[in-house]
């Protein structure tokens, strides 16, 4: 627990600094928007535009965060300084992905308090609470959509990893590993094997369940059992996943940095 805590301690705060470079050059790509804006409409920019424009770059903000999260995960498997630290595979594989989320929800906690201080001062009005959320089903809904989108990033990540972790395997046995166009023929190939077996095998399951009635889209109650049994296929994903990954960085994987 130990090496877990003091592993994790390090590699959150190199991935939160991440964070922080991303949202600081957003911010000041919002206000050198602002300013231009000022400059040619004068009067008539208000913190409307800034709010929408903050809103807009929100997405664009969350999928570099995504990518760059994602890389730097990728780094932290194959480098010297991480898998030479005295601590299983398993604890660095799990401390890797565990603080690359951790970072990924700092980044939207940033974006919230950011987006309520623009809110704020902008004087929208306030936000009503409709009966949608106030309702047990309604609640349960909201709950499990959010359980789901932590399963569906971490699952995007650790198959992001799998993809990695199996084209280093299947280079151990190629003699020609070290070109470039191999390479990129070997990820398309893994790609698109990958998609078609998790698509299948998917919708297998989905099939499955919603010919044996647990599964239904026509009330509220059975739209929230839909997502909390598509949670429950994301985590056995999940799972699948990262077992293979472990397996993998532990026979296969090198440190090549």
């Amino acid at each position: 627990m130990n090496d877990f805590a003091g592993l994790s301690k390090n590699l959150i705060r190199e991935k939160w600094r991440l964070m922080n470079w991303i949202v600081g050059i957003d911010i000041l790509a919002l206000i050198v928007m602002f300013i231009m804006q000022l400059i040619s409409s004068g009067s008539n920019t208000t913190l409307d535009f800034f709010f929408q424009t903050f809103a807009i770059s929100v997405t664009i903000v969350n999928f570099v965060s995504f990518i760059m999260l994602s890389r730097k995960n990728e780094h932290i498997f194959t480098s010297n300084n991480y898998r030479l630290i005295p601590v299983t595979d398993t604890t660095l594989y799990i401390s890797n992905l565990f603080t690359t989320f951790v970072a990924f929800v700092y980044l939207q906690v940033l974006e919230a308090i950011i987006a309520a201080i623009l809110y704020a001062i902008g004087n929208f009005g306030n936000i009503g609470s409709g009966d949608f959320s106030g309702s047990s089903s309604g609640m349960g809904l909201l709950f499990g959509a959010i359980v789901f989108m932590i399963l569906v990033t971490l699952v995007m990540w650790s198959g992001i990893t799998l993809i990695h972790f199996l084209i280093s395997w299947i280079k151990g046995f190629l003699p020609f590993k070290s070109q470039k166009f191999v390479t990129f023929i070997l990820y398309l190939v893994v790609i698109w094997g990958a998609s078609v077996i998790f698509d299948i095998a998917t919708g297998y399951i989905y099939r499955w369940i919603y010919t044996a009635g647990y599964m239904g889209a026509q009330t509220l109650s059975q739209i929230t059992n839909a997502v909390w049994i598509t949670s429950g296929i994301m985590l056995v994903w999940l799972l699948i996943f990262s077992f293979i990954n472990i397996y993998l960085m532990k026979r296969w994987v090198e440190t090549i940095r």
